[in-house]
Order: structure tokens, then sequence, then C-alpha cells
């Protein structure tokens, strides 16, 4: 019976290194512009090396996107927006755990954001399909739970406007009138949109 043998620790090493310098490369030059040499030369590797660890870009690329964000969808689906628990304690908590990731993961946040402006078809089917479909069901599934009278998927797709949008312009905010340093806390923005969504939801006729 054969066995797949698990890679060394110097492998693992090397396979992190490759897709922790790679992740702001695609953010800041996009998927296109990107090279198997220029992640090469980033990870301190030869090419040659490269492609050991990873057959073609779009593997890479993949294996990026898994690591920088498929792990903690995959958890927001599977074990925080469905459950037993009360409804309204899990899109709590899915909204606090969703801020804290996008505040601390700004190379994700601008590459995905980089693609959907570049409107590439097959990113945007990429990104539909594979990395972000369990996710978005789960939590329209959540909110059709809470509020099973009013349009689910529109009450999705706005707790992500309402989370994205704050810190993909966190550069600009400072320079508005009002600006407050805990308007970075994703604690407090978490309690800002959960109050906003619940208050909507309330008083939203049926």
């Amino acid at each position: 019976m054969s066995t797949t043998a698990l890679p060394t620790p110097a492998e693992s090493l090397g396979h992190d290194r490759i897709l922790a310098q790679a992740l702001p490369l695609f953010a800041t030059e996009g998927y296109g512009a990107v090279t198997m040499r220029m992640i090469a030369t980033a990870a301190g590797l030869t090419i040659g090396t490269l492609y050991h660890y990873f057959p073609s870009k779009r593997a890479l690329y993949m294996a990026v996107l898994d690591r920088a964000y498929g792990r903690a969808a995959q958890h927001w689906a599977l074990e925080v927006l469905h459950g037993s628990d009360d409804p309204h304690a899990r899109l709590a908590t899915y909204v606090r755990e969703y801020c804290a990731f996008v505040a601390g993961n700004h190379d994700f946040v601008r590459l995905m954001k980089r693609e959907q402006l570049a409107g590439d078809a097959e990113q945007m089917e990429l990104q539909a399909s594979t990395l972000f479909a369990s996710q978005f069901q789960a939590t329209v599934d959540l909110f059709a739970e809470i509020a099973p009278r009013q349009d689910a998927t529109l009450l999705a797709h706005s707790l992500l406007a309402l989370v994205l949008h704050h810190y993909e312009v966190r550069a600009l905010r400072p320079l508005f009138p009002g600006y407050k340093p805990e308007h970075d806390d994703p604690e407090q923005v978490a309690a800002h949109v959960l109050r906003l969504l619940l208050r909507g939801i309330q008083s939203t006729p049926s």
C-alpha cells in the first residue's frame, strides 16, 4: 500500500515563505502582471525550486488564496454561521471575526479589490465559486433564519459592503472631519455594523 510522504520541516518552511511573499506581489501588481520569476526572486529561490513547490502560477495563486482566506471562510461557513446557537449570537460572532479578519489582512483585501476592479471574468468566477460561495450562502441562510420575510441575499451583501468598504478606505478616513482612532478598532466597527443591521431588520416592514 502506497503512502504519501509528509513534507519535511524545511519544505513546509519554504512553502510558507513562497506564499507569504507571493500575496503582497499579487496584491500590488495583480495576477496578470506577476510572474513566477518575480515570486522566486522575492522568496529567495531559484525558478526551478519554485516550480518544485508549485507546477504553475495558477496553482500557486490558488494556494495563496487558500492560505490567506480559504480556511477562515470554511470556518465561518461550517462552524460559525451554521449551528444550534441563537442566530443573533451566531451573527454577532461572525461580524466580530469578519471585521477582525478584514482589518488585519490588508494585502488580501487589496488583492480582491484589485481583481474585482479589473473585472476579469475568469478571476470573478474563481472568487465567486471557489473562495466566497460557501461563506456567502451560509450568510444568506443565517439572515433567512433571522429575518424570514426580508431579502436575505440583499442583507448578506449589505453586511459585506459595510465591513469591506470601511477598511478599503482606511487611508482616507483619517483625512475627514470627525475621525477618531477607535473608528479603526474591529470590535467597535463590528458593534456598529450589528446595530445598523439589526435595527434595519427590526424597522423594515415585512
